[in-house]
């Protein structure tokens, strides 16, 4: 027989990009740009199913390629 337990709070899914931790105006640069197009839709996937109504951006910057949270 199984035991229902409320209160237990789920692990968050690891990520090997700190999504959860960055505030707007922050960015994360990248020198390969098959990375920065991976972290974009790794971006995307963390908005849909943890943060809607939060963005980023990638755009290519100077030395590579930087992704930015928006809002």
């Amino acid at each position: 027989m199984f035991q229902i337990e409320s209160g237990v709070e789920m692990p968050v899914g690891r990520s090997k990009y700190p999504f959860g931790d960055m505030l707007p105006g922050d960015s994360i640069r990248f020198v390969d740009a098959r990375q920065a197009n991976s972290a974009r839709v790794s971006a995307l996937r963390f908005v849909r199913s943890h943060v809607p109504d939060w963005s980023f951006q990638l755009r290519r910057v100077e030395d590579g390629w930087r992704l930015w949270r928006i809002s």
